[in-house]
């Protein structure tokens, strides 16, 4: 379904590990880059500014449910653009932790749990990596609920992203 995109591990120079502590689950996804020259920023915001019309539809539902168990509402109405792009500012969904050459950390931080999202370059490929960490037992039953969705969603944004050639 997911040509191209692979289960990798976290890149070993990553500093996702450095924005959050004490991790109960962690995941990566690689794909090959067409263009290894495309910067950071660009790869970032043609991966989380194009999501598939399902993962739209998927998060609305989601934030339905988010407030019925005190989760908070992302409201992804905030613009991704590459100029966005600054530590400490929304970009979409997630606050952007930190900005490298090679890698952006973004995430949020709530009751229930909190995560990481590092977008990292590493040779001709864009991996992406997603740490959480449980604050109690709904985060924990959150992520269960949502892994396998959580997993889809990173694929099919990788896909989209090389199908439409915008990495």
């Amino acid at each position: 379904m997911f040509n191209g995109i692979l289960k990798a591990e976290i890149p070993a120079a990553s500093v996702c590990a450095d924005y959050l502590t004490g991790v109960d689950y962690r995941d990566a996804f690689c794909a090959r880059l067409a263009d290894s020259a495309r910067p950071i920023g660009d790869i970032y915001v043609a991966l989380f500014a194009h999501s598939p019309g399902w993962i739209n539809a998927l998060m609305a539902v989601r934030n339905k449910l988010a407030g019925f168990l005190g989760l908070d509402d992302y409201n992804n109405a905030a613009s991704i653009t590459r100029e966005g792009l600054k530590v400490g500012a929304r970009s979409g969904l997630f606050l952007i932790y930190a900005i490298g050459e090679n890698e952006i950390i973004a995430g949020e931080d709530d009751r229930h749990l909190n995560f990481r999202v590092s977008v990292y370059k590493q040779n001709d490929e864009v991996v992406i990596s997603t740490m959480v960490k449980y604050n109690n037992r709904l985060g924990r039953l959150y992520m269960r609920l949502i892994r396998p969705f959580h997993k889809m969603v990173v694929m099919a944004m990788l896909h989209k992203a090389i199908k439409e050639k915008r990495i």
